[in-house]
């Protein structure tokens, strides 16, 4: 009974903080757009990343660092008390929603296998010293895209490269190659495991600006910049709407930040990129630590006042 009510109390607490915490980004992400404006779009996609998966990752924490080892070391091991009706239905709930986001991760590598297989029927691989390799598709695929997580391979249509100079389809292959270097695929498999209702906005905002960044990792030079509008203005007009796959991401996605991009191409010019200095994360997450590590036996007698309490 008593590993019983650990669990059953741990989950609780991991459900009312990651429901919680969820709740507060879906309403509040907006808030953020200010600092986001003021930062490059790579820095700006990696906020905005970090503040989808704050939720998962603060619930997973406090549970692990706190919940579980108040319940451990200050509850009576012989005490004779039921699970209680509050943690056995929230402990459901928490598992519902564990399983629910884990259906949903599987099911979007499953489709993009999927996918992938069909779209690499008679595909043809391309020499390319890039980190991971080309192929060039039929017709009936997307006009450029990479697509997978664990072993991710980019696809160049057969129209595309019809379509596109040499110098456009290498600018494009880079900007492709700087969502493999982001893992950009992976972070998608993320937002699906820990989903949640009225997450679309914010996912939707890093998938936008998770496009500029690579746009911004792929140019070095107004000729870059240059070639690789025209890539996105001749594949507009080719295909406006792509097929694609959940954890696949396209050159041209279904968007209307397509002007935006284009403008800031045609506008580029090297700049220092405004990024978020490491030191304005270091300094809270040091100063976080060290009270964290002080006030650590206060912090698990509260906690375990709050889960008595849960129980109650």
């Amino acid at each position: 009974m008593f590993t019983a009510r650990c669990i059953g109390v741990s989950l609780s607490v991991f459900f009312l903080l990651y429901a919680g915490l969820s709740l507060a980004v879906a309403r509040g992400w907006k808030l953020f757009v200010p600092l986001c404006k003021r930062l490059s779009a790579r820095s700006s996609a990696n906020v905005l990343f970090a503040l989808r998966l704050l939720p998962l990752a603060m619930a997973s924490l406090i549970t692990l660092a706190l919940t579980v080892p108040s319940f451990l070391l200050l509850e009576p091991r012989h005490a004779d008390e039921d699970i209680g009706i509050a943690p056995l239905l929230l402990g459901f709930a928490a598992i519902a929603l564990l399983i629910w986001g884990i259906r949903l991760a599987v099911a979007a590598q499953r489709q993009t296998s999927a996918a992938l297989a069909q779209w690499l029927n008679g595909a043809a691989a391309l020499p390319c010293k890039a980190a991971v390799p080309v192929f060039k598709t039929g017709k009936d695929s997307p006009s450029l895209t990479v697509a997978g997580v664990y072993a991710p391979r980019v696809l160049v249509s057969e129209t595309t490269m019809n379509v596109l100079s040499e110098p456009e389809l290498q600018a494009a292959l880079r900007h492709e190659m700087a969502h493999v270097r982001s893992r950009d695929n992976l972070k998608k498999l993320l937002f699906r495991f820990s989903a949640f209702p009225g997450m679309h906005g914010v996912e939707h905002a890093w998938s936008e600006v998770a496009e500029m960044a690579a746009d911004a990792d792929a140019v070095s030079s107004v000729r870059d910049a240059l070639d690789l509008a025209a890539a996105l203005i001749k594949l507009s007009r080719l295909a406006p709407v792509q097929p694609s796959a959940h954890l696949a991401t396209a050159l041209l996605q279904r968007s209307d930040a397509l002007t935006m991009r284009v403008e800031r191409l045609f506008t580029w010019h090297h700049a220092p990129d405004r990024k978020l200095s490491w030191f304005w994360c270091l300094v809270p997450a040091t100063l976080s630590a060290v009270l964290l590590t002080a006030s650590y036996g206060t912090l698990l007698t509260a906690m375990h006042a709050v889960t008595e309490w849960l129980v109650r």
